[in-house]
């Protein structure tokens, strides 16, 4: 290995160390709390060394989401050719449990994704464009994925020909997310403490399906 690869190897893993201790440190003190400072000292490497690899706190952070939303992207994958084999009902599921699998496997990753106000406070004019623009590619194959499960869907009667499958998309994941912090939640209801999370999501997913399945009967006949 020549002298270039080599010092490209090291970059990489260092940046990568950077990206974990980011994670850690976002996770502990969420994005408001957290400093490049305390990033730079749990990476165990000088403020100067961090700002060579990120400018900012805010594109550090974009960076932690493209990160998550790629390993959710491979996972996604992995699922897709096996459901694309299955009935439709059966490979939302099949889906539903992918997601679900991300989010108990990932729980940093999760919980960077799903927080809301972050997303609103987090100033974009000071993320690099590009890194925006692999953000959004990530996010917009999530979406297609969805969209092509509800299309299938309504080829085979489970939603009627008229529905938005953005909206239907919308709704799972609403149902899903919301499954998933009720679930970690340390004050949960005490009712909710006898129900296993996992069957919970299964449960509503299939709820919403036969919902939904009900409705695109019922516009056909009449």
């Amino acid at each position: 290995m020549g002298t270039a690869e080599r010092r490209e190897r090291e970059r990489q893993q260092r940046r990568r160390a950077i990206l974990e201790a980011a994670k850690r440190v976002f996770f502990q003190h969420g994005y408001r709390n957290a400093t490049m400072e305390m990033v730079a000292a749990e990476a165990e490497l000088g403020k100067a060394t961090l700002y060579e690899y990120f400018h900012t706190k805010e594109e550090l952070y974009v960076a932690l989401l493209e990160d998550g939303l790629r390993l959710f992207d491979e996972m996604m994958a992995q699922v897709s050719q096996e459901s694309a084999q299955q009935p439709v009902r059966q490979a939302i599921h099949t889906f539903a449990r992918q997601y679900w699998r991300f989010a108990n496997d990932y729980p940093e990753y999760f919980a960077l994704l799903m927080h809301v106000s972050t997303a609103i406070e987090l100033p974009l004019e000071k993320v690099r464009s590009e890194l925006l623009a692999e953000l959004q590619q990530l996010q917009e194959r999530a979406v297609l994925r969805g969209m092509e499960l509800v299309q299938r869907g309504i080829q085979e009667g489970i939603f009627p020909p008229d529905v938005a499958p953005g909206r239907v998309l919308a709704e799972f994941w609403v149902v899903l997310s919301g499954a998933l912090l009720l679930a970690r939640h340390p004050y949960r209801m005490r009712l909710m403490q006898e129900v296993k999370p996992e069957e919970l999501a299964e449960e509503l997913v299939e709820l919403l399906l036969c919902g939904w399945q009900c409705y695109a009967q019922s516009s056909s006949v009449s």
